[in-house]
């Protein structure tokens, strides 16, 4: 049950979702259009709690794609994969499709390939609509379920190719070679957050990360998307073999872009911006969750620390800093400042009226001279 505070918030974001999220997807014949505000809630109440979604009597994207999966899909359930759905514990995955049991593909894929999508419940409504493509087998929603679960929303059978972005646009992808794609809804764009909140009722937090060797400011994933995501890669190593890897040099994860000879003889996860930099994407919020998904990486230079390497290693900083000393003497013999060392109180000059209203005229700024004039005959008044 919902207490009153609750309620009324259901009931405002009910009338936001009609203006915005209904459109498209449920037909004007269908009686939740008629509803009043209550008897709305109440539907999305029993709706929701009979499929694992949060009570919350909020008719969002969550519902809606759920509602999606069951009118022209497989309904909610396992993952499809074969032909055949895999029963999952952890998972709940939305089918957008009719499974085929005599699924026919090339080769079995050997790479899982992250992406991100902005907006999943308007991405829905379009696919449903063949106003969009498909790209992806499999995307992640960012919004939670009952058991604090982000819904998976399946387009096709892991085994059925998809013309999806790494086959269509760059010429360094592997020719011949099957793809998982896995899209991750996040925003990406700093301005989208506020047009997030509105319609998910919270707001992501923001992060940096280095992608292609710049830092990136974007927002994060949700920790709900990280688990779905995680269980979904140990699915794929189950059932396909994929390997739950992640591409590695100098002891760093890479997230930068890699070349045709580096992506022909890898196997495993990989990111669009190994492949393809485009709005970073998957995002800031994925580089920065690459540890979580596929552990720590020990170089090897930590493992082989030993007391002398420390000494060591406490000699060479105190080198640096008697190096740092004579620069710094070096440079305190030039009147010029630098970045470095802030000039004093005692090196600033005193400020002189009459310098400033002959630095404003010579500069053509007779407006400021007047001005200075003005202020300064009512302070002597």
């Amino acid at each position: 049950m919902l207490n009153n505070e609750e309620r009324q918030a259901a009931k405002q974001f009910n009338m936001r979702a009609k203006q915005i999220m209904w459109r498209g997807i449920l037909p004007q014949t269908d009686p939740l259009w008629h509803k009043t505000d209550d008897e709305i809630i109440e539907w999305t109440l029993d709706y929701q709690s009979s499929h694992q979604l949060r009570p919350d009597g909020k008719l969002g994207p969550s519902t809606l794609i759920t509602w999606i999966s069951e009118k022209f899909g497989a309904g909610i359930g396992g993952a499809i994969i074969g032909g055949r759905e895999i029963p999952l514990e952890n998972l709940r995955v939305a089918r957008m499709f009719v499974p085929d049991k005599n699924v026919e593909h090339a080769a079995n894929p050997d790479l899982a390939c992250i992406l991100s999508i902005p907006e999943l419940l308007y991405v829905c409504r379009d696919r449903m609509m063949k106003n969009a493509r498909l790209r992806a087998h499999f995307s992640i929603d960012s919004s939670c379920g009952q058991h604090d679960q982000s819904l998976v929303i399946q387009w096709a059978d892991p085994l059925s190719a998809v013309t999806f972005c790494p086959t269509q646009e760059t010429a360094d992808y592997p020719k011949q070679r099957q793809c998982v794609g896995i899209e991750l809804e996040n925003v990406l764009i700093l301005y989208q957050l506020d047009a997030d909140e509105r319609q998910w009722s919270k707001r992501r937090s923001v992060i940096k990360s280095e992608i292609g060797g710049k830092t990136i400011t974007q927002p994060a994933l949700y920790p709900s998307q990280i688990r779905a995501l995680s269980e979904l890669l140990n699915i794929l190593n189950r059932e396909l073999g994929i390997p739950r890897t992640y591409p590695i040099l100098s002891n760093h994860y890479r997230t930068d872009l890699m070349n045709a000879e580096e992506l022909a003889n890898y196997q495993g996860c990989l990111a669009r911006f190994n492949y393809f930099l485009v709005n970073n994407e998957p995002g800031a919020g994925f580089s920065e969750v690459i540890p979580a998904l596929f552990g720590e990486i020990t170089s090897i230079e930590d493992e082989d620390l030993s007391p002398q390497t420390e000494a060591q290693t406490f000699d060479h900083f105190q080198d640096l800093t008697s190096k740092f000393d004579e620069q710094r003497e070096e440079l305190s013999n030039y009147s010029t400042t630098s970045s470095t060392f802030v000039t004093t109180h005692d090196d600033i000059p005193k400020f002189n009226l009459s310098h400033a209203i002959a630095h404003a005229l010579q500069s053509g700024k007779s407006a400021r001279a007047a001005r200075i004039s003005s202020k300064a005959g009512r302070y002597s008044e």
